[in-house]
């Protein structure tokens, strides 16, 4: 008897799962192109700079702009949505469920060629979980959002469907997991771990610093200034660099176990840069005496 495969994960094949990172990559990489090494004007540039651009380097006027506090909205739904997903992946690896309503929505077939080991995915999906919390706890009590800042709606709904989709992503080419051995303590969960806890604490630093210059500084709720201290010193955006490093140390964790996930790390990577240079040309057209030194998004290289 042929058993049955893998197919596809909340409803979605699991070729086309592929194909819609590798999609939403492309996207960023030609805006990417497009707004920042080629500077294009005309259509192709006004809808580039309207697919990526939000908060105070906007420069496009969209009629369904929400509000950038939404944001607090993503962090919401995937703390919920992590939590539950964490642990059910942990009770059918452990065989203590086999069947749940996540479980059904994720159709635990067999893939064809799976691989994997369960320590792997446990250590990768309770970091996801963590950094989703974090995120929240930002957004409910440190971060002060301003009243004219907004976000397009295309960017509001692709940026909840993305939270959903990064579990299923996951897990999508390591099933059944309850089959997969469970592994050992390896150095690339070590490494995965400090690079983890490292990016964590320098994101959560940056937004400190940012939040502060409204807390504590003389800079009022709509307004902006210099942010200075912490990664601040060398790069514009650190928050930005420190949520990549994020997506790092869970690639090195994961390792070759589900290569989609490379296509999820190059999304972040230029999603982060298209918005790490767009807000480091803010900065230094409105602010004249604005650190020449410093770069937009990685330290001493961008």
């Amino acid at each position: 008897m042929v058993p049955d495969h893998y197919t596809y994960i909340l409803g979605i094949p699991i070729n086309l799962m592929s194909v819609l990172w590798a999609t939403m990559s492309a996207v960023l990489i030609t805006t990417y192109a497009v707004n920042h090494l080629v500077n294009a004007g005309g259509v192709v540039g006004s809808m580039s700079k309207y697919l990526t651009d939000y908060g105070k380097a906007s420069t496009t006027v969209r009629s369904l702009d929400v509000p950038k506090s939404y944001f607090t909205h993503y962090y919401i739904l995937a703390s919920i949505w992590n939590t539950v997903c964490f642990i059910t992946i942990s009770r059918i690896c452990f065989g203590l469920m086999t069947n749940n309503w996540i479980a059904s929505l994720f159709l635990m077939h067999s893939t064809a060629n799976a691989s994997g080991d369960k320590l792997s995915l446990l250590l990768c999906m309770l970091m996801l979980t963590v950094h989703s919390m974090k995120r929240l706890y930002e957004c409910l009590f440190i971060s002060v959002f301003s009243n004219k800042t907004k976000m397009g709606i295309i960017q509001y709904v692709w940026g909840n469907t993305y939270y959903i989709l990064l579990a299923p992503t996951m897990i999508s080419e390591c099933l059944p997991l309850h089959k997969l051995p469970f592994g050992s303590f390896q150095v690339r969960h070590f490494m995965g771990i400090v690079v983890f806890l490292i990016a964590s604490f320098y994101h959560h630093q940056s937004h400190i610093i940012l939040a502060d210059l409204r807390k504590k500084g003389s800079i009022k709720k709509d307004a902006h200034g210099i942010p200075q201290g912490g990664l601040f010193n060398l790069v514009s955006c650190p928050h930005y660099f420190a949520e990549v490093l994020v997506y790092i140390s869970i690639t090195i964790i994961l390792g070759a176990q589900c290569q989609t996930w490379f296509l999820v790390l190059l999304y972040n990577i230029f999603a982060h840069a298209n918005m790490a240079m767009g807000a480091h040309t803010w900065y230094r057209n409105t602010f004249k005496n604005y650190p020449p030194n410093r770069k937009a998004f990685i330290p001493f290289v961008l």
